[in-house]
């Protein structure tokens, strides 16, 4: 078997046509090993291509276009159809687990029928937190899951047992990045992870699906200011983010923990000194 290079990861897509949805079972994604399709099918002919970044998140829009819905399945399933016939038409895999409820999704069920992303499992035990919970009862963020092995990280472990931060997790799949890998394969940097939903706009998307300048991720906790707040809840102008590792400076950090004043001035420093 060819190993794939790490500048352009193989990946392998449902073998229904058009279904632009990834091979997770005999060839099909969750939903089509549920659901089989009809003998007029014919082998996807981009079952084994190789794809960039920005293929790749193209790909990852268009996942759900061409599924059919639960309703419209089971409605032009025949009764005569066999045990696993009837099965999948009940939302299973073609192993019998269970699929989530909510109409296209293709995630297994957990408890209350429903997948992680939609409110199945276990919740967090911490009052307020609807997040999933991990060991232990909590979820990542209240201590849930396993640590990182780096001594004093409390930080959540990835792959290999550590931290992003302490080389834990995938790595980009660019060959001179060490960025932890999102969705894709990529860094952010490199294209990987969601994009904004503003059209057109091809920056790294946050929580509500848009970026910071779109809208996304949380506002800054002074009255109305609607500007992005970073560290300590505040936006830059009203104190948040890092400040200047030099003494008695009040601004904001930029480069290697300096602001730039500072850094250009121990540059110039260093320039004299060598």
């Amino acid at each position: 078997m060819t190993i794939p290079s790490t500048h352009e990861p193989a990946f392998s897509f449902c073998a229904a046509i058009p279904c632009k949805r990834f091979a997770k079972e005999r060839g099909f994604c969750l939903f089509h090993a549920a659901h089989p399709p009809t003998p007029h099918h014919h082998p996807h002919p981009h079952l084994h291509h190789r794809a960039s970044p920005t293929q790749v998140h193209r790909w990852q829009d268009a996942l759900t276009s061409y599924l059919p819905s639960k309703a419209t399945t089971a409605s032009v399933s025949s009764p005569h159809s066999s045990t696993h016939s009837h099965m999948a038409g009940a939302g299973r895999t073609s192993t019998g687990r269970k699929l989530c409820h909510i109409d296209q999704c293709t995630k297994r069920a957990k408890s209350g029928g429903l997948c992680i992303a939609h409110g199945g499992g276990k919740r967090c035990d911490v009052d307020g937190c609807v997040k999933s919970a991990k060991e232990r009862g909590f979820c990542i963020s209240h201590g849930g899951g396993k640590r990182c092995l780096s001594d004093g990280c409390a930080k959540s472990a990835l792959l290999g047992g550590y931290c992003a931060h302490h080389g834990g997790g995938r790595r980009c799949g660019d060959a001179s990045c060490t960025k932890y890998a999102l969705s894709g394969g990529y860094c952010i940097a490199h294209g990987g992870g969601k994009r904004c939903n503003f059209e057109s706009c091809p920056k790294s998307a946050v929580s509500g699906g848009y970026c910071v300048a779109h809208g996304g991720g949380h506002r800054c906790a002074i009255g109305g200011c609607i500007k992005g707040a970073v560290t300590g809840g505040l936006c830059i102008k009203h104190g948040g983010g890092k400040k200047c590792l030099m003494t008695s400076c009040r601004k904001n950090a930029r480069t290697k923990g300096y602001c730039f004043t500072h850094f250009k001035a121990m540059e110039a420093h260093n320039a004299v000194e060598v």
